[in-house]
């Protein structure tokens, strides 16, 4: 039985400017990248659905 659900190395999002902008805001007042802030989230996400 697999206890942990793969995730995908490449995770692609479109969005617009102004969310990325609200989107690089949060990651930062985090200290995160963009990339490992988008991670976290779909990490939670999928935790949720789980």
């Amino acid at each position: 039985m697999r206890l942990r659900v793969a995730m995908a190395e490449n995770i692609k999002l479109r969005v617009s400017p102004e969310e990325k902008r609200a989107l690089r805001a949060a990651a930062r007042q985090r200290g995160l990248s963009l990339s490992d802030f988008i991670r976290n989230l779909a990490s939670q996400v999928t935790g949720m659905a789980a």
